[in-house]
């Protein structure tokens, strides 16, 4: 079937809730990787203002002739009438931006926005300096959902392509893209701001964990291959996870000094850009369906573990205030399920009292093989949001 794609503006699930984020007296703090569409959903919320008779303005803190410190960024802003609107993008590259954006929402003022592409830095910010006057809400790639909705992509496809939006928009260039929005984290978002003079070390890493989705990493045994020291590669995956490239899923463990210190699983947060950089010579389609599954609960707002036992592995522990604990079994194969994905599922749902989920690529013509379990596909429980 030919597909066409227009270079227009179209919606995505986000912009509902965006839209009555809006009402509210505090900041409103869009965060996540770059080219995940945050400035364009920022400049959609201020057509949006403006078209009902609101005033605003947009600063692009990245851009040439963009305002250099505090000072003339808020000589800027005070050009916007009271109750208008500013939108701060990239606003991590300024120093003591929380000042301004603290004394904005204390006062009254405006109506601020601010994106950024660093979690730690923002979410750090946010808790310990804006203390409760600025609202965080993480931008991700585009969902399966929305990539269908626009370009009526089949599973198989939105693995390969991912949710950039410009890749869904031009898929034939998707790969090209997606090594420059690696490049991109790994020298700009992440070398840079660590201030790191040999950045082969970082990007090898990024390669590895890129190219291994659902794999636990030895920590002892990668910093010795990679030449550099356990704590800076612990160091070096914080940066890859702030920056939004990677999502670490640590062992399901009661104890939090154990937890922190255990080889997690890495698994990328675009399947599209995992399928173009990895350097691994075998596809892995179960595990890259995991890595699918991973993002999807994550942006889902689960918390996410993985359990193992003697008796078997399953996939994720999801955890979420309010909802009933989650574990969740991911099968890619053909035929017939194998009895230790049972076994897996079986044993994350007797040690940790959770609800089973188990997800499939096709639809399996077997009752489940534990008790008080939901069967889907993995495209039926994606496109059910």
């Amino acid at each position: 079937m030919l597909k066409v794609y227009f270079h227009m503006y179209l919606a995505r699930e986000e912009e509902p809730k965006l839209f009555q984020m809006l009402e509210w007296k505090e900041a409103l703090a869009l965060i996540g990787p770059r080219r995940a569409g945050k400035t364009t959903l920022a400049l959609r919320l201020l057509e949006d203002w403006k078209a009902e008779g609101g005033k605003g303005v947009y600063f692009d803190m990245e851009a040439l002739g963009a305002p250099a410190t505090a000072r003339d960024l808020l000589s800027e802003i005070n050009k916007v009438p009271r109750k208008g609107m500013v939108i701060l993008d990239e606003v991590q590259v300024l120093t003591d931006w929380v000042k301004i954006v603290r004394a904005e929402v204390e006062n009254g003022k405006r109506n601020m926005i601010v994106t950024g592409s660093s979690a730690t830095l923002l979410s750090g910010e946010i808790a310990s300096s804006l203390g409760g006057r600025a609202i965080p809400e993480t931008i991700l790639p585009l969902s399966f959902r929305d990539a269908k909705r626009w370009g009526d992509f089949s599973l198989k496809e939105y693995l390969e392509i991912g949710g950039y939006p410009e890749c869904v928009l031009r898929p034939s260039a998707a790969k090209k893209l997606h090594k420059l929005y690696l490049e991109l984290t790994v020298l700009r978002d992440v070398a840079a701001r660590k201030k790191l003079r040999e950045v082969k070390p970082l990007s090898d890493l990024a390669l590895l964990l890129l190219s291994e989705p659902g794999k636990s990493v030895s920590a002892k045994k990668t910093s010795g291959r990679l030449g550099i020291s356990q704590p800076t590669f612990r160091s070096f995956v914080h940066a890859f996870n702030d920056a939004f490239l990677i999502l670490s899923i640590p062992p399901y463990l009661r104890s939090p000094r154990k937890r922190i210190v255990a080889d997690a699983k890495h698994y990328a947060y675009d399947t599209g850009l995992q399928a173009s950089v990895s350097i691994s010579a075998e596809k892995d389609e179960g595990r890259r369906l995991e890595n699918l599954v991973a993002i999807e609960l994550a942006r889902r707002g689960y918390s996410l573990s993985y359990f193992t036992t003697g008796s078997g592995e399953c996939d994720f522990i999801a955890q979420k205030a309010g909802e009933e604990t989650l574990a969740v079994q991911v099968w890619g194969g053909e035929g017939k399920v194998p009895q230790r994905e049972w076994d897996g599922l079986r044993s994350g749902m007797r040690g940790t009292g959770a609800k089973g989920l188990f997800l499939s690529l096709d639809k399996i013509g077997e009752k489940p093989g534990v008790k008080e379990t939901t069967v889907k596909t993995i495209e039926k429980w994606m496109l059910e949001g």
